[in-house]
């Protein structure tokens, strides 16, 4: 399974690596994945404030490569291990340093220095795919391929590798990878346009959405290219490693469909709009790390004292949140773009989740899937454990149910935009198609609706086929949240004792973590009698105040 896992990690790398990576993890950790041995996991605090960036060196990165298979063909085991575990080093510095232009360019999506750093990191991502992928395939025909499986990669592991033929780039793969990242980078400079265009008549949302085109054209030949028969197919077997059914899938966007979005049709954020300086929101999450204590606290104290976070405000950052792992540094880092309201705390909590998992694992070694509920929870812990605002409650409950329906329907337009044939693929195909699942799952009851919305959302850009893992992490993140209202203390154990539980697939992990699957039957019907409680007993507050949907929409340039 490790080799498998591995080819999964190979073929994401240069999404993982893109401009916004929500939790990017490069290869680097593929010696402590591999390896048995217990390793040191106490390190030096550097503050990101010193971090350093250097340009990665491909060139460099090849002879490294070539090293360990000169080594192991020599039948040098002791010296490929040695020349390997150097290689791993010099890409953990590949991932910190392409995660570390990633920051800075998304903090001023104006800068050029960044912008050409940025793509040049994106594009060596995938040259680096191609690398990794030719010194296995080399490793696997030295003589020395017994002893490395038996002393460090385990047994089987180069099988994936065999071949008979002299390997060559695939050539095709790698124009295909190269083209999907320069579509991508392609849609954060139309983004970077967006909010200073948004108050013309005339929004870059066309243009917009023919880069969305172009992408479904590119992944959809990808997929083929690796021997699949759909898109969605390849994403939830190698982006994400899924340990569940389409048809599992299916049904419970349709349960949602039918239970949750009636719900949420006329339903808006009716909690007053509430102003949030970044004190405030610093000051959210501190409590609440305080609270938990534990490792939730030490994690709390690292970022604060390394500046391992951003949450100031600014119309040139790239409008979206995100933690990152900088694996030279074994330290996590928390990008943020407020929106100076009360949200800005439960966004930051958010990440602050991610922040934590991260810290006591040290790297990435869950499916989204899985990572996505140690965020969602923190928001929802939040609630009991940080008691200054009366309307968070209702703010969150409501964002919640929202986040239900509104991501479900992203998840069904998402894996139908992939299915048009691709001589139907057009703008006017993705409008149309958009339109017509937004209108099932409701969400086009509400001014403003444009059926060139999803322009605006970007993971169908940068991370295609994540959407899902919101949905079924939220839901677990609801069961955690609902243990600690019934038994005080079981929800934050629970939490607790799973933050470094480094099982992977979703199923599994609900299985260890003593949590029902979403899928069970009846599920849904459940969770719709959970919102209508707690919906109830947290009623809209009377204010004059405008409700943070009509504060968000609002024409006013204060908003």
């Amino acid at each position: 399974m490790k080799s498998r896992r591995f080819l999964a990690l190979l073929l994401a790398l240069s999404l993982l690596l893109g401009a916004a990576p929500p939790r990017a993890n490069a290869l680097g950790f593929l010696e402590r994945l591999f390896s048995d041995e217990p390793e040191e996991t106490s390190y030096p605090v550097i503050p990101f404030s010193q971090m350093e960036y250097t340009r990665p060196d491909l060139e460099e990165l090849q002879a490294m490569a070539d090293k360990v298979v000169d080594q192991a063909q020599e039948k040098n085991t002791d010296q490929a291990l040695d020349a390997l575990y150097a290689f791993y080093d010099a890409i953990d510095l590949f991932s910190t340093n392409s995660a570390l232009a990633s920051i800075h360019y998304n903090a001023d999506l104006t800068d050029e220095y960044w912008a050409e750093e940025n793509d040049f990191c994106t594009s060596a991502a995938n040259e680096a795919d191609q690398m990794l992928y030719g010194m296995y395939t080399a490793l696997a025909a030295t003589p020395s391929r017994a002893k490395l499986e038996k002393r460090f990669f385990g047994k089987g592991f180069f099988d994936d590798f065999d071949t008979e033929e002299d390997w060559e780039p695939d050539q095709e793969l790698l124009a295909l990878t190269n083209r999907e990242t320069e579509l991508i980078n392609q849609y954060y400079s139309q983004y970077a346009r967006l909010n200073s265009l948004l108050g013309s008549f005339f929004p870059p949302y066309d243009a917009m959405a023919q880069t969305l085109v172009d992408l479904i054209q590119v992944r959809n030949q990808l997929a083929a290219h690796l021997g699949y028969d759909s898109y969605d197919a390849y994403a939830n077997d190698n982006l994400y490693d899924r340990d569940y059914t389409p048809q599992q899938m299916a049904q419970y966007l349709d349960d949602i469909q039918k239970k949750l979005a009636p719900m949420y049709i006329g339903l808006s954020y009716d909690v007053p709009h509430r102003d949030c300086s970044e004190e405030e929101v610093f000051a959210y999450v501190a409590k609440l790390a305080a609270a938990l204590g534990g490792n939730v606290q030490d994690a709390f104290q690292l970022m604060e004292e390394a500046g391992l976070y951003d949450i100031t405000q600014s119309d040139n950052k790239f409008d979206s949140s995100f933690e990152v792992y900088l694996t030279s540094y074994h330290e996590p880092y928390i990008f943020m773009n407020p929106i100076n309201s009360a949200m800005d705390q439960l966004t930051f909590a958010h990440e602050f989740g991610h922040f934590c998992n991260d810290y006591l694992l040290e790297y990435n070694s869950t499916s989204l899937d899985v990572a996505e509920i140690f965020s969602q929870a923190m928001e929802l812990l939040s609630l009991i454990y940080v008691t200054d605002y009366p309307d968070m409650p209702r703010l969150k409950m409501v964002d919640s149910l929202c986040l239900f329906v509104e991501q479900s329907c992203y998840a069904r337009f998402e894996e139908e935009m992939y299915r048009i044939p691709s001589e139907e693929l057009s703008v006017d195909a993705l409008c149309s198609l958009y339109a017509r699942i937004a209108q099932d799952y409701g969400l086009d009851t509400y001014d403003g609706f444009d059926s060139r919305d999803f322009v605006t959302i970007p993971h169908f850009y940068t991370d295609p086929m994540y959407v899902f893992s919101y949905i079924i992490s939220n839901d677990a993140a609801m069961q955690i949240y609902q243990m600690e209202v019934a038994q005080p203390g079981s929800g934050v154990k629970c939490f607790l004792d799973n933050l470094d539980n480094p099982e992977g697939y979703f199923l599994a992990f609900l299985e260890s973590a003593g949590l029902e699957s979403p899928f069970e039957e009846g599920h849904v019907d459940a969770l719709a009698q959970t919102f209508q409680q707690i919906l109830q007993e947290n009623p809209p507050m009377a204010t004059q105040e405008p409700s943070f949907l009509e504060w968000l929409f609002s024409d006013d340039e204060a908003a």
